[in-house]
């Protein structure tokens, strides 16, 4: 959301960046690789942030550029971005063009899918490229070939579900495409044929999927809101409904915390996560408190600060509350152990557990699971399409904190509609120059489009991670954008194959 901003400042060898970043671990690592100076000479300090998204888990030009210009100038600079600097800067998701090819018995069983795809990834590799989606179904024969493609356009790289928003776009409005030629209801479809294993392969730790798409079609009411025959609605404006579902992963990792009792009875719990805004400091002050068996109240936080703060993983792959939670219950853990031992702390003394756990799985894979449901209303001769109904229903294992759970749910689903009917980042064909870098430039969804969003838990403990939480940042935009397309599809009859679904685009395929 912020514009990027950084202050740096050399005290003799010693670099200190006031930076917002996803990871202040990996940009300390970063910067001294970078500049060719020993990690202990670079301090990194992150208390605020404007969010992140993705992307931000390292060091930025930004960092660089500030720490060079500090160093020339021998004494402290700041560096701030504008709104159009951020836009071309900054990397967003990677564009994709995906072809598809499927095999379906008569009774709607999946036997062959092929993929060919090619990802945009700018002038340099970053990142994989990679289109997901097609795992989620059983399928005996498969074929997925993605090439991904330099261009003159923007970087590419991580952004909130790097991979699978815009493959989950493709590969289950593929699918619900196949439904409707069988003549066959998307949610039967998908209950059908949806994979009950990873890559149909391996077993999940635990599976909820099913509960989620059954769950999600109840409450939704399903039935009554999809047509059998899309585009059905007489007069011009039409309603229709549209359903997609996902895993995300949930791996185990490592981390470290430590927690510090001084004789006054205050813990101080000290782990190097910043705050993207899913409130990752007041969750770990949260497991901590849970941990020790103390009142909220009774924990002090320390985070952001390379000098301070041990390790950490950074607040990318939605793995902040699974790998530095885990690790926070441990040094939890060590300290109650140090106090069984020697006794709570008098005088001058303080007792300290810290942990850096390495927890692995064997033989199974763990994820996180959700379906969301969406009635769209289109005005087929404005060209205009807007969500009228929105039910997400997750299953992220324990829900730790459910006021910021709710949030980053609904924030995921908001973010899926933008991509879906609003958002475009426009180019110069000649040149590759963006046309529409800044919100100035693009048409963002506003709290005038922003519709209300229901969210329903499953809570699933399959006792890994602490207290069984799993993953929830990125996978509540995973199936977003396919829900709505496949919601408008359901509403005119034709099918969107092109993101954003904007007026003329809609007006094209009904002319």
């Amino acid at each position: 959301m912020e514009p990027r901003t950084c202050i740096a400042a050399w005290d003799a060898d010693k670099l200190t960046l006031y930076t917002p970043t996803q990871g202040i671990s990996n940009c300390r690592t970063d910067t001294a690789r970078d500049l060719g100076i020993p990690p202990e000479t670079v301090h990194v300090i992150c208390h605020y942030m404007g969010g992140g998204f993705g992307n931000k888990n390292q060091n930025q030009d930004a960092d660089l550029i500030t720490a060079m210009l500090a160093k020339e100038a021998g004494a402290p600079v700041k560096l701030e971005f504008t709104r159009k600097d951020d836009f071309i800067g900054v990397h967003g998701r990677w564009p994709t063009i995906q072809y598809y090819k499927v095999g379906v018995s008569r009774d709607g069983t999946i036997k062959a899918i092929q993929l060919r795809g090619y990802s945009g990834m700018g002038p340099y590799r970053k990142n994989t490229g990679a289109i997901a989606g097609i795992e989620l179904y059983q399928c005996p024969n498969i074929e997925s070939l993605v090439y991904p493609v330099y261009t003159n356009k923007t970087v590419s790289g991580n952004f909130r579900g790097p991979e699978y928003p815009q493959g989950f776009f493709g590969i289950e409005s593929m699918m619900d495409d196949v439904a409707y030629k069988l003549g066959m209801d998307p949610v039967d479809f998908v209950l059908k044929n949806m994979t009950r294993k990873y890559r149909d392969e391996m077993p999940y730790t635990n599976y909820s999927l099913d509960d989620c798409i059954r769950r999600g079609a109840e409450v939704f009411e399903w039935k009554k809101r999809w047509h059998p025959q899309p585009g059905s609605d007489r007069g011009p404006i039409k309603r229709g409904a549209g359903m997609a579902f996902m895993a995300f992963r949930s791996a185990l990792g490592r981390s470290s915390a430590v927690v510090r009792l001084n004789t006054k009875g205050q813990y101080t719990l000290f782990v190097g996560v910043t705050d993207v805004g899913p409130g990752a400091k007041t969750t770990m002050a949260m497991i901590a408190a849970e941990a020790l068996g103390v009142p909220l109240s009774k924990i002090e936080i320390v985070s952001g600060d390379t000098d301070r703060c041990p390790y950490s993983v950074g607040e990318s792959g939605s793995r902040t509350t699974i790998q530095t939670g885990y690790a926070v219950i441990q040094a939890a853990e060590a300290l109650k152990l140090q106090i069984a031992e020697k006794g709570l702390p008098k005088g001058d003394d303080v007792r300290v557990g810290s942990a850096t756990p390495n927890p692995t799985l064997e033989g199974k894979v763990r994820a996180a699971f959700g379906a969301h449901f969406v009635e769209v209303e289109v005005d087929t001769q404005l060209g205009r399409a807007r969500v009228l109904k929105y039910l997400a229903v997750h299953d992220c294992g324990r829900i730790m904190n459910p006021l910021t759970a709710t949030s980053q749910i609904k924030g995921g689903a908001t973010m899926g509609i933008g991509m879906a009917l609003h958002e475009d980042l426009l180019y110069d064909r000649r040149t590759g120059q963006p046309l529409t870098a800044g919100f100035y430039g693009a048409r963002l969804l506003t709290h005038r489009d922003a519709p209300e969003i229901e969210v329903i838990f499953i809570e699933s403990d399959d006792g890994y991670g602490p207290y069984g939480a799993k993953s929830m940042g990125e996978s509540s935009k995973v199936p977003a954008v396919a829900a709505v397309a496949n919601a408008v599809f359901n509403a005119i009859g034709r099918r969107m194959r092109d993101l954003p679904i904007t007026r003329d685009k809609i007006l094209g395929a009904l002319a």
